[in-house]
């Protein structure tokens, strides 16, 4: 460690540690390359001096910044790229579970039909890899910490501070898109929701990641942490998205997607923009900033969160009018998917208010899940056609072309993850501002009502029609089964938290909790007044009391609220 010495200050210890770790990582990463992933498979064209690149160089921009006392940007971009390493572990895992099913030609493509396949040693060389970037990144944390505090708790008002997350949030959709087109028969190239489970989690973890790994860097005090953080996002995605750009146009068969360009080219803005980043336009002089020190973080929060409902909404809205397959298909839920964007859109010029940014943020943080309700049922019509039809036969090609409501719909089910994410991050800014004191709201036995209420009319039809197969939670578990999962979790969690929550806070969580019950509610007449014979099921009745319930809760927590002032 005697070489991170010659630089204007020695590198605490805590960094040498990081540093070390990073480097061992992007070893075993590039390692991971050279060495087959599985005996089944190869890779589809010759990637591993790209793969290495994309490991190594990173990793030894670190050693160089920690080597010429440029700390700050050493602890960020270690932070930066360990922000994406769950994502890729989780999606390198789907070699594990299935490699068949997996869509990294750079790493695995197989040149017969292969129902699955077995790891080999390059696989568990990038699991370790990833976990040592992990280890190296929760090091560098602290260290980014420790010089945020040394360079003063305000980042100042920084340029491009609303463009960079703006831009992560289109690479974001990126990544959630196909990876690369494929002709090959032997390469079923599908996008993260139509993919198999354990890959979507990776990408949702990676999409996640990005967007709120650049704002946490934009928020950093140090300017140093700032550049490097967003310079380590911008490496990681480079590492995710560009092996497939590449793979698209130099393997037989494969042509570079939509996806790779929307991944990679704001990724290259970010790039380009992180040093204008960090100038600082203004300083706070010589007055307290006490109770101040946040607010450039919490607007920005406030400012993203808004910035993805918007863009969630406008996607929903066009995967609910749009084809889902070819130019002619439609699903029956397109309309609840419709109304789930209203309501996702309608609390957004409110985040932008301060006085009624709260409340507006509260809803969000609950109303996303409308859209992955009404989300699922929609791309059910693209993922069944899928399925039904798979492969004309082993020279064929797929005989179904995805429509743009289907696209659009799996955006908006990403989008709608992230705007989960960044409206609770906001939400633990906002009580960072303002505290966590006084009394809780007198909502428990409605609220229980409400839960109970609930957990039936998820589980069972909201309406029934003769050969009409609806998807549930307890029998005919099908994709729409994870909306209305994701959803009901959702419902509980906040008539939970509702309890411990101070009476306004309550309030606005009631009453997004009772505005999905309302959606799921109304596939009665948005969806059923498609189908031919359509009669009210017992979940029909349940989700109306659980949403009069949860109404009542809010109402009542409201006049707590009221009487508090």
């Amino acid at each position: 460690m005697a070489g991170f010495e010659w630089g204007r200050q020695k590198a605490s210890p805590a960094l040498r540690v990081s540093t070390g770790l990073v480097v061992a990582g992007a070893i075993a990463l590039a390692a991971g390359a050279v060495v087959p992933v599985s005996p089944d498979a190869g890779a589809g064209f010759l990637s591993w001096p790209l793969l290495v690149l994309l490991a190594v160089v990173p990793a030894g921009v670190v050693v160089a910044a920690v080597g010429s006392g440029r700390h700050g940007l050493a602890a960020g971009l270690i932070a930066g790229l360990a922000a994406f390493a769950p994502g890729r572990l989780v999606l390198d895992g789907q070699f594990l579970v299935n490699g068949a099913k997996t869509v990294r030609p750079e790493l695995y493509l197989p040149d017969r039909l292969l129902d699955r396949s077995a790891v080999g040693a390059g696989f568990w060389l990038l699991v370790a890899g990833h976990l040592l970037t992990l280890a190296a990144g929760l090091v560098a944390a602290r260290v980014a910490r420790e010089l945020n505090e040394s360079a003063g708790s305000d980042p100042g008002q920084r340029r491009w501070r609303l463009v960079v997350p703006l831009l992560t949030v289109v690479a974001a959709v990126g990544l959630l898109m196909t990876p690369v087109l494929s002709d090959d028969p032997f390469l079923l190239a599908r996008s993260a929701f139509e993919g198999p489970g354990v890959a979507l989690v990776g990408y949702l973890l990676l999409a996640g990641a990005l967007p709120i790994a650049a704002v946490l860097g934009l928020s950093a005090a140090s300017d140093g942490v700032a550049r490097g953080t967003l310079g380590g996002v911008a490496a990681a995605v480079f590492a995710v998205a560009l092996p497939g750009l590449v793979a698209g146009l130099v393997v037989n068969g494969l042509q570079v997607s939509t996806g790779a360009y929307l991944a990679l080219a704001p990724t290259v803005l970010v790039l380009i923009l992180a040093p204008l980043t960090t100038p600082q336009e203004a300083k706070a002089e010589g007055a307290d900033l006490a109770g101040e020190a946040r607010v450039p973080s919490l607007t920005l929060w406030r400012s993203l969160t808004a910035l993805l409902a918007l863009l969630t909404a406008v996607a929903a809205a066009i995967g609910a009018l749009a084809p889902q397959l070819g130019t002619a298909t439609e699903s029956p839920a397109r309309w609840q998917l419709f109304a789930a964007a209203i309501v996702v859109v309608l609390p957004v010029p409110f985040v932008l208010v301060r006085r009624t940014a709260p409340a507006a943020r509260g809803l969000l943080a609950v109303v996303w899940a409308g859209v992955v309700l009404a989300g699922t049922a929609v791309l059910s019509t693209a993922i069944t056609a899928s399925e039904a039809t798979g492969l004309g036969g082993l020279g064929g090609a797929i005989s179904y072309h995805l429509g743009l409501g289907a696209v659009f719909t799996a955006v908006a089910l990403g989008l709608a993850g992230l705007t989960a994410l960044s409206a609770v991050i906001t939400g633990v800014v906002e009580r960072d501002d303002v505290g966590t004191e006084g009394p809780r709201s007198p909502v428990l036995v409605p609220a229980a009502v409400a839960a109970v209420l609930a957990v039936g009319s998820f589980g069972m039809p909201v309406f029934t029609a003769p050969g009409y197969p609806t998807p549930g939670l307890w029998s005919d578990f099908d994709t729409p089964s994870w909306g209305l999962l994701t959803t009901l979790l959702v419902v509980l969690g906040v008539l939970a938290l509702g309890v411990r929550s101070r009476p306004g806070a309550a309030a606005v969580a009631y009453v997004g909790g009772a505005l999905l019950l309302a959606l799921h509610v109304v596939e009665l007449p948005l969806v059923g007044s498609t189908i031919d014979g359509a009669r009210p099921g017992l979940g029909f009745w349940l989700g109306l009391g659980a949403a009069v319930a949860a109404a009542v809760a809010a109402v009542t927590a409201a006049a707590g609220a009221k009487s508090a002032e």
